[in-house]
């Protein structure tokens, strides 16, 4: 019984992340989109969090993350469990720091961007796909806290390249 709850579950997220598709932008957006994806400079604004335990929550603040210079800005909200931690909880979703590794597939509809970072207290990988029309799912993982969801969007009009943001 428990299985199948977890399967219907499942399914039930997939299809209601399949909406990522139904929003249009023009194409100049699409290109600018994948022009920001191209030069590995652009902003993900979060606009939903998905821990493992628990429901989807609204994010209200400005969270989200920036791919500039090789460097990767993640400040995002994270509800879960974690491992070996420094006391106070340490930076958490919370740093800046270099990117150590930065990979990407393409497909008609989508882009699957992978990237490594080491923040000084974990290593945490994010996992981004950014449809054409600029919706993002985006998974973190890292190696001690339990991985979270995010939806959101990456806003083409946002330009991390440019000194006044």
């Amino acid at each position: 019984m428990f299985k199948r709850l977890i399967t219907i579950c499942a399914l039930a997220m997939m299809f209601a992340g399949c909406g990522v598709l139904a929003d249009n932008i023009t194409p100049e957006e699409q290109a600018l989109v994948q022009q920001r994806l191209d030069a590995r400079s652009f902003r993900i604004d979060a606009e939903f969090m998905l821990p493992r335990r628990g429901g989807q929550q609204a994010i209200t603040s400005p969270y989200g993350i920036t791919v500039n210079d090789g460097t990767i800005i993640s400040a995002l909200p994270y509800v879960g469990q974690a491992w070996d931690l420094p006391y106070g909880g340490g930076k958490g979703l919370n740093f800046q720091a270099p990117i150590d590794s930065y990979t990407e597939e393409r497909s008609a509809s989508r882009r699957t961007i992978v990237i490594g970072t080491d923040n000084e207290e974990d290593y945490v990988v994010y996992r981004i796909e950014v449809f054409n029309n600029g919706k993002v799912d985006m998974t973190v993982r890292s190696q001690h806290r339990e991985q979270i969801n995010y939806r959101g969007r990456l806003d083409p009009e946002k330009d991390p390249s440019k000194k006044d943001k």
